[in-house]
C-alpha cells in the first residue's frame, strides 16, 4: 500500500515549483491536488491540471515500484514446494526434504529427476520427500554470482 503523505512529499520535493505555493493544496478525499479558489483563472486551471497529470504519474510509477519490490522481495526468500503441487524439474538437482522427519529441523537431501520422471536420490525407493526447492545461487570467489 502506499503512503500518499511519503509520496506527495517526494512529489514535491521533485518539483520544487509546486512546493511553496499557497493557493495549491492537496485534497486526501480526491487523491490529487486543487486550488484554494473557488474560481480560478485560466492559467491556474492549467498549472493544477498539468500538476496532476505529472501527480497521476508519479502514482503510477510508485506502484509500480512497489509491485517490483514486493516480486523481488518474494524471489530472495526461497520456499519449499510441495510435490503435491508440483513436481521437481526434470534434470534440475534440487533440494528436498521430509516434513515428517523427526528432527527439528526438517532432513534434507539433494535429488535430480530424468525425463522418465525418475526420481534419484540417497534414500529414494523407502523414504519420498515432500518438499523440494531450488539450490540457492552461491557467489564465487570472486563476489559474482555464479
Amino acid at each position: 500500500m502506499i503512503n500518499l503523505n511519503k509520496e506527495r512529499e517526494a512529489f514535491l520535493n521533485t518539483f520544487q515549483y509546486y512546493k511553496g505555493r499557497r493557493d495549491i493544496i492537496f485534497s486526501h478525499e480526491h487523491e490529487l491536488f486543487m486550488t484554494r479558489s473557488n474560481n480560478p483563472s485560466e492559467v491556474a486551471q492549467k498549472e493544477i491540471s498539468n500538476m496532476n497529470s505529472r501527480w497521476d504519474a508519479w502514482l503510477r510509477c510508485a506502484k509500480h515500484r512497489d509491485a517490483e519490490l514486493e516480486k523481488a522481495k518474494a524471489q530472495a526468500v526461497p520456499s519449499w514446494i510441495s510435490v503435491k503441487d508440483e513436481e521437481p524439474p526434470i534434470d534440475t538437482m534440487v533440494l528436498i526434504c521430509w516434513s515428517d522427519s523427526p528432527e527439528v529441523q526438517p532432513e534434507i537431501d539433494y535429488m535430480t529427476c530424468d525425463e522418465e520422471i525418475n526420481h534419484y536420490w540417497a534414500n529414494f525407493e523407502r523414504d519420498p520427500p515432500t518438499h523440494w526447492m531450488y539450490f540457492h545461487k552461491v557467489p564465487s570467489e570472486s563476489g559474482a554470482e555464479g
